[in-house]
């Protein structure tokens, strides 16, 4: 990936790389080489923003289920 023609993927922001991405996937697709390896390193960019992004959401709730007894005491 060279760097003077490509920016960062870790410094754009989300959209821009989504742009970038599908940009340089179709670039793969038809048939340049080098653009195969860019399209990678933005998409693998992307997948990671996004499952960061789902983690962080996820609180564990205390449901109607889950008590402060003990598992094996079942009244």
């Amino acid at each position: 990936m060279s760097s003077e023609l490509t920016p960062n993927p870790s410094d754009v922001n989300d959209t821009d790389l989504a742009h970038l991405a599908h940009h340089w996937r179709a670039r793969a697709l038809r048939g340049e080489r080098q653009a195969f390896g860019v399209a990678q390193a933005f998409e693998v960019e992307q997948r990671r923003r996004l499952r960061d992004s789902f983690y962080v959401d996820l609180e564990p709730d205390k449901s109607a289920f889950q008590t402060d007894r003990p598992w094996w005491k079942f009244w």
